[in-house]
């Protein structure tokens, strides 16, 4: 009772503060009502209030330039019924894309692209201005602003070859995230609803780092993305990863073809890597595969459809990859089989 009494004292207190302006308005609806009521209970109770309220530079949380992620993901296929785990790598690079200032996010794992992000002229707004599939966008989806706070919205329309697309980001606030690569408090959430599948995608960022959790969900799949290890140009996630790197070429057994790879590789982390061949046949694009070990020699695919072998003795990596696809010109299964060797970079 005593301490319903302090709460009602304080928001008479808060209410008589009101009349002269907005100070302890806590929703900011230019009324006292329930928010302003459990601030004051939880005041006079000593909870530490969270800090929603506060505006962040949306750019801290979201890009660091030279940041390299290791992920895991765990996928759901809806119609199948199956859940695959894979790994995926990814980086941040700042460059200049047509004679503009560009943020790049380059991925590497089971949609390998590259996204594109630019700051407006005012230098505080920031868009999606392509990728690495579609090139340009006809139109800019805003992302958030140097001044984002809990309960923004920004709303875009686009088209994507002509087809037209509609998504909404908007800022949840914060919270406080375990993972792998350690405990990231107060990381900023932000939502996505895009009109492709209906797709709500949930991200968590800390500043200074990047993406740290994300959680998709459609009616057609659903996947959870979580960092495992991360290293930007002051920091490490966790402070004892290390990173060993292999670069090689890959080559088709039947022709002469062939094109670079390269393995990056957490030896700390239960022995995973995420292998990367460039130019891959078929797609014409990058392709990657993410391989794990018991023992640290002898690879095989986090992914069972991945039908790959790869062992790693001393300094020298060398495996086979057997890729198999649906050829639409003959209308049947083709098989591809590459091998590929690589050596560990100083």
């Amino acid at each position: 009772m005593k301490k319903l009494f302090i709460a009602v004292m304080l928001m008479s207190s808060i209410t008589y503060t009101l009349k002269a302006g907005v100070l302890g308005d806590i929703d900011q609806d230019n009324a006292i009502g329930l928010p302003e009521a459990i601030y004051a209970l939880e005041v006079t109770a000593g909870i530490e209030m969270s800090n929603d309220n506060k505006t962040v530079d949306f750019k801290t949380y979201f890009f660091n330039d030279g940041a390299e992620f290791f992920y895991k993901r765990t996928s759901f296929d809806s119609s199948t019924g199956n859940q695959f785990i894979d790994y995926e790598y990814a980086y941040h690079v700042a460059n200049e894309l047509n004679n503009i200032s560009t943020l790049i996010t380059c991925w590497y794992g089971t949609s390998t692209y590259q996204e594109y992000y630019a700051i407006a002229d005012t230098h505080s707004e920031y868009f999606i201005t392509g990728d690495y599939w579609s090139g340009d966008y006809d139109g800019q989806i805003q992302i958030g602003t140097n001044k984002t706070s809990a309960g923004d919205v920004f709303s875009s329309t686009y088209e994507i070859n002509q087809f037209p697309y509609w998504c909404e980001y908007k800022c949840l606030g914060f919270e406080d995230q375990e993972t792998s690569a350690g405990i990231f408090n107060g990381c900023l959430k932000m939502s996505r609803i895009f009109s492709y599948e209906w797709g709500v995608l949930f991200s968590h960022y800390y500043p200074n780092v990047g993406l740290i959790k994300q959680v998709y969900a459609s009616n057609e799949n659903s996947f959870s993305l979580e960092l495992i290890a991360c290293r930007t140009n002051t920091m490490t996630y966790p402070n004892t990863m290390q990173i060993q790197r292999f670069s090689g070429t890959w080559s088709i057994t039947t022709s002469q073809v062939s094109d670079n790879i390269g393995l990056i590789y957490l030896p700390q982390n239960e022995h995973i890597g995420v292998l990367i061949l460039s130019n891959f046949p078929i797609m014409y694009q990058y392709h990657t595969i993410s391989l794990k070990s018991d023992n640290g020699s002898t690879f095989s695919p986090t992914n069972p459809l991945n039908n790959i072998s790869a062992n790693l003795n001393g300094t020298n990596l060398s495996g086979t990859y057997i890729y198999s696809y649906w050829d639409d010109e003959s209308q049947t299964m083709k098989d591809v089989e590459i091998t590929f060797a690589a050596e560990k970079l100083n």
